[in-house]
């Protein structure tokens, strides 16, 4: 025998209405902790990132801590970097958008810029800044291009940082560096 249709047709709008009302708003996308953060061994990132952090950590900290020539001037040791999940979100979000829409810029076709991307990645930096490449397949190759370039060498060498990431999508690599504000 079927349900009285009479009863059974505001039972199901009913329900429809709760669903309705319970889904207005867009599902939430899972979120990191607030705050910058350095990111601590054997976390899992909530998103795709092909590169050896910890070699990549190691390079860049060599470097750092010996001191290097930047196009002809020569960079006195800095403090090393510690790696940090925020940024490094902001560099894979970066990469994956430079590899899906074909171009290779610090600015995004949408205006994006390595300062608002790192901020919308939860990172409250007062100082920040990026090195881009396009074409190398290994993490010392990357870090062997930028530091024959002038400029980003000096962006590595910089003593204004304290954090850094880098982050790849095919062979378009990005980095970032930042450092919060002592009052955060």
């Amino acid at each position: 025998m079927l349900p009285n249709n009479n009863r059974l047709v505001p039972f199901v709008i009913s329900i429809l209405l709760f669903a309705t009302a319970c889904t207005k708003e867009a599902p939430l996308e899972p979120q990191l902790p607030e705050g910058p953060a350095t990111q601590e061994p054997g976390t899992v990132p909530v998103f795709e990132n092909n590169v050896n952090k910890e070699v990549l950590l190691s390079l860049i900290n060599n470097v750092r801590t010996k001191g290097c020539n930047c196009g002809g001037e020569v960079m006195p040791p800095v403090d090393p970097l510690k790696w940090n999940i925020y940024l490094e979100l902001a560099a894979a979000n970066h990469s994956k958008d430079m590899q899906t829409r074909k171009y290779f810029a610090h600015n995004s076709p949408n205006g994006g810029t390595p300062q608002t991307r790192i901020a919308d990645a939860g990172y409250k930096a007062s100082w920040s800044g990026e090195n881009i490449a396009s074409g190398p397949t290994t993490e010392q190759a990357v870090i062997d291009g930028w530091l024959k370039s002038a400029g980003h060498c000096k962006n590595m060498m910089s003593a204004n940082y304290r954090d850094v990431a880098v982050a790849r999508a095919g062979n378009i690599w990005t980095q970032t560096f930042g450092a919060t504000s002592s009052k955060q």
